[in-house]
Protein backbone atom coordinates (compact mmCIF):
# COMPACT_ATOMS: atom_id res chain seq x y z
CA UNK A 1 0.00 0.00 0.00
CA UNK A 2 2.88 2.59 0.81
CA UNK A 3 4.53 1.42 -2.34
CA UNK A 4 1.14 2.63 -4.36
CA UNK A 5 0.76 6.41 -2.33
CA UNK A 6 4.69 6.76 -2.91
CA UNK A 7 3.91 6.79 -7.03
CA UNK A 8 1.16 8.67 -6.14
CA UNK A 9 2.44 10.86 -4.84
CA UNK A 10 5.37 11.43 -7.26
CA UNK A 11 3.39 11.97 -10.07
CA UNK A 12 1.76 15.30 -8.64
CA UNK A 13 4.49 17.01 -9.94
CA UNK A 14 3.98 15.95 -13.54
CA UNK A 15 0.03 16.25 -13.61
CA UNK A 16 0.54 20.18 -12.25
CA UNK A 17 3.22 21.07 -15.04
CA UNK A 18 0.41 19.18 -17.36
CA UNK A 19 -2.06 21.15 -15.92
CA UNK A 20 -0.63 24.17 -16.18
CA UNK A 21 2.20 24.35 -18.86
CA UNK A 22 0.51 25.90 -22.43
CA UNK A 23 3.13 24.69 -24.44
CA UNK A 24 2.74 21.34 -23.31
CA UNK A 25 -1.20 21.14 -23.51
CA UNK A 26 -0.54 23.14 -27.60
CA UNK A 27 2.03 20.21 -28.52
CA UNK A 28 -0.23 17.23 -27.20
CA UNK A 29 -3.61 19.18 -28.92
CA UNK A 30 -1.53 18.88 -32.17
CA UNK A 31 -0.37 15.13 -31.72
CA UNK A 32 -3.93 14.45 -31.60
CA UNK A 33 -5.30 16.43 -34.25
CA UNK A 34 -2.48 14.94 -36.23
CA UNK A 35 -3.07 11.05 -35.01
CA UNK A 36 -7.05 11.87 -36.16
CA UNK A 37 -6.23 13.04 -39.55
CA UNK A 38 -4.15 9.69 -39.89
CA UNK A 39 -6.70 7.28 -39.02
CA UNK A 40 -9.17 8.80 -40.85
CA UNK A 41 -6.70 8.29 -44.14
CA UNK A 42 -6.11 4.91 -43.28
CA UNK A 43 -9.53 3.86 -43.57
CA UNK A 44 -10.53 5.66 -46.81
CA UNK A 45 -7.34 4.33 -48.62
CA UNK A 46 -6.93 0.78 -47.04
CA UNK A 47 -4.85 -1.05 -48.71
CA UNK A 48 -3.30 2.09 -50.91
CA UNK A 49 -2.25 3.66 -46.96
CA UNK A 50 1.19 2.75 -46.79
CA UNK A 51 2.40 4.09 -49.88
CA UNK A 52 0.56 7.89 -48.70
CA UNK A 53 3.33 10.37 -48.24
CA UNK A 54 0.72 12.85 -46.18
CA UNK A 55 -0.18 9.62 -44.23
CA UNK A 56 3.26 9.47 -42.96
CA UNK A 57 3.95 13.51 -42.55
CA UNK A 58 1.14 13.58 -40.25
CA UNK A 59 2.36 10.63 -38.05
CA UNK A 60 5.51 12.23 -38.06
CA UNK A 61 4.49 15.23 -36.79
CA UNK A 62 1.90 13.65 -34.30
CA UNK A 63 5.35 11.39 -32.99
CA UNK A 64 7.37 14.68 -33.06
CA UNK A 65 4.84 17.09 -30.78
CA UNK A 66 4.38 13.92 -28.71
CA UNK A 67 8.26 13.84 -28.45
CA UNK A 68 8.38 17.65 -27.08
CA UNK A 69 5.76 17.36 -25.24
CA UNK A 70 7.36 14.93 -23.08
CA UNK A 71 10.87 16.19 -22.79
CA UNK A 72 9.31 19.35 -21.52
CA UNK A 73 7.09 17.92 -19.12
CA UNK A 74 10.23 15.73 -17.99
CA UNK A 75 12.24 18.77 -17.30
CA UNK A 76 12.09 19.92 -14.13
CA UNK A 77 11.42 23.49 -13.13
CA UNK A 78 14.58 26.06 -12.54
CA UNK A 79 14.90 26.62 -9.02
CA UNK A 80 14.38 29.71 -7.60
CA UNK A 81 17.16 32.25 -6.83
CA UNK A 82 16.46 32.32 -2.96
CA UNK A 83 20.23 32.72 -2.11
CA UNK A 84 21.07 35.61 -4.05
CA UNK A 85 18.38 37.49 -2.58
CA UNK A 86 19.41 36.18 0.82
CA UNK A 87 22.91 37.34 0.45
CA UNK A 88 21.94 40.88 -1.37
CA UNK A 89 19.57 41.45 1.58
CA UNK A 90 22.74 40.75 4.48
CA UNK A 91 24.59 42.79 2.65
CA UNK A 92 22.35 45.71 2.53
CA UNK A 93 21.28 45.52 6.54
CA UNK A 94 25.31 45.45 7.28
CA UNK A 95 25.51 48.45 5.54
CA UNK A 96 22.93 50.06 7.07
CA UNK A 97 23.69 48.77 10.48
CA UNK A 98 27.53 50.29 10.31
CA UNK A 99 25.75 53.64 9.19
CA UNK A 100 23.59 53.74 11.97
CA UNK A 101 26.77 52.87 14.83
CA UNK A 102 28.84 55.71 13.02
CA UNK A 103 25.99 58.08 13.82
CA UNK A 104 25.15 56.81 17.18
CA UNK A 105 28.76 56.84 18.12
CA UNK A 106 29.33 60.21 16.99
CA UNK A 107 31.85 59.48 14.17
CA UNK A 108 32.10 61.20 11.49
CA UNK A 109 30.77 59.20 8.04
CA UNK A 110 33.95 60.44 6.06
CA UNK A 111 37.11 61.18 7.93
CA UNK A 112 38.99 64.10 7.56
CA UNK A 113 42.31 63.36 6.26
CA UNK A 114 44.44 66.34 6.45
CA UNK A 115 43.47 67.71 9.95
CA UNK A 116 45.25 67.12 12.90
CA UNK A 117 48.77 67.15 13.99
CA UNK A 118 50.48 64.42 11.93
CA UNK A 119 49.71 66.56 8.87
CA UNK A 120 52.66 65.80 5.78
CA UNK A 121 51.77 67.76 2.69
CA UNK A 122 52.04 66.27 -0.62
CA UNK A 123 55.55 66.18 -2.56
CA UNK A 124 55.42 67.85 -6.02
CA UNK A 125 55.15 65.59 -8.76
CA UNK A 126 58.58 66.63 -10.08
CA UNK A 127 60.10 65.61 -6.92
CA UNK A 128 62.42 68.79 -5.74
CA UNK A 129 60.33 68.77 -2.76
CA UNK A 130 58.51 72.21 -3.75
CA UNK A 131 55.60 70.81 -2.70
CA UNK A 132 56.91 70.59 0.89
CA UNK A 133 56.75 73.40 3.53
CA UNK A 134 59.74 74.22 5.55
CA UNK A 135 59.98 75.22 8.98
CA UNK A 136 61.73 78.29 9.31
CA UNK A 137 64.08 78.91 12.64
CA UNK A 138 62.21 82.54 13.11
CA UNK A 139 59.40 82.75 15.12
CA UNK A 140 56.42 84.04 13.07
CA UNK A 141 56.04 87.13 12.83
CA UNK A 142 59.37 88.90 13.81
CA UNK A 143 61.49 89.63 11.26
CA UNK A 144 65.46 89.56 11.37
CA UNK A 145 65.78 93.12 10.11
CA UNK A 146 66.87 95.58 12.85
Amino acid sequence: MAKKTKKAKSTIPYLQRLAEDDYIQGQLRNAAARLREASSRVRRKRGRAVEDKKLYANLSEAATSIRKAASRLQRKPKPKRRGRKVAATAVAASGAVLLWRRKAGGEPEYPAYGTGDNYAAPASPAGDGAGQEVPSSEPSGESTAK
